[in-house]
């Protein structure tokens, strides 16, 4: 509860400002309605998510100083509602280093550019990880075509036993940017406190682990083509696990685009998931995406699911 209230006050700390200011802000927003099949007469429509986003940034005479960003989410049919990235940034000259401080997504492989959980073939991370955001402070930057980040973050929080809040999570990345290509090195250690949305946490009944995690990320375009690819291996409290991703997106159109993805992950046996789907923009900010994903080793599960999502994005 009290982690909640944090995260609620520092939303309300962000947002508040950057609505009352009329220069330079944008506010966001979008809706995420699903049908979801598992097989046979298991079927769902639901309300996957809603989001309002609002950032504003503040300017002195050398240019761009401060970022405010603040977001809210509304989940599972309006039953859940979290602040998602709501933080303050400091920019350095020219953005070479940056000072983040908030609940923002960890720097770590394909999440540090690539946020996939509107769409219905998703990345690794509810099962390589078990988290997403957390909420700390985060050094960012580059340097020619280098880009660099570190976190330290709350992880699970205050130990109820110590009264200490010694269980920090740290989290960093380091990637190499050239022409048409992009290649990470992340690690991640600490205590995680599992999101509700972990595979993880559902399967094993855990709410924490403490995690060592080494990866390497690769996201590569050519033309209509993108590839993003993702290794991941590491310990949860003594248990060895490991995996991979690769996911590839194709426009046919400027409307239309083809979605790919193969996974596999291995913690006390493995698991493979395959999945292809297409997403196809009705209108301006209105996406229609349909796709099927297969599950076969330790389960096998068959996903299909149909999507409607908006999104809008407005300048003040």
């Amino acid at each position: 509860m009290k982690l909640y209230l944090l995260r609620a006050l520092v939303f309300c700390a962000v947002l508040l400002p950057i609505s009352a200011s009329a220069g330079g802000a944008q506010i966001s927003g979008g809706a995420d309605g699903r049908y979801i099949n598992t097989g046979g007469d298991t079927n769902a429509f639901l309300l996957e998510g809603a989001f309002l986003n609002a950032r504003k940034v503040f300017s002195d005479e050398q240019g761009d100083r401060v970022i405010a960003v603040g977001q809210i989410d509304f989940d599972d049919n309006f039953k859940t509602i979290r602040p998602y990235q709501t933080y303050l940034q400091y920019k350095g000259p020219l953005g070479k280093w940056n000072v983040r401080a908030g609940h923002y997504i960890l720097p770590f492989g394909l999440l540090s550019a690539y946020d996939s959980e509107r769409l219905l073939l998703r990345t690794l991370e509810p099962l390589s990880l078990g988290i997403k955001l957390d909420t700390g402070v985060e050094l960012l930057g580059f340097s020619g075509d280098w880009d660099y980040a570190i976190s330290v973050s709350q992880g699970v929080g205050r130990n109820r036993l110590t009264d200490v809040d010694d269980n920090k999570l740290v989290t960093g990345r380091l990637g190499w940017q050239g022409e048409d290509i992009s290649i990470g090195v992340s690690a991640l250690i600490g205590d995680v406190l599992l999101e509700k949305d972990s595979i993880i946490r559902e399967e094993t009944g855990l709410s924490s682990l403490y995690e060592k995690r080494l990866g390497v990320d690769i996201t590569k375009y050519s033309g209509p083509l993108v590839l993003r690819g993702e290794v991941v291996f590491g310990k949860d409290n003594d248990k060895t696990v490991g995996g991979g991703l690769l996911k590839a997106d194709y426009a046919l159109t400027p409307k239309l685009e083809l979605n790919f993805k193969y996974a596999y992950w291995q913690r006390e046996g493995g698991r493979n998931f395959i999945g292809a789907g297409f997403s196809y923009e009705l209108t301006k900010g209105l996406f229609l995406r349909i796709a099927d994903e297969y599950e076969f080793g330790k389960e096998n599960v068959n996903v299909a699911a149909a999507q409607t999502y908006f999104e809008f994005a407005k300048q003040f």
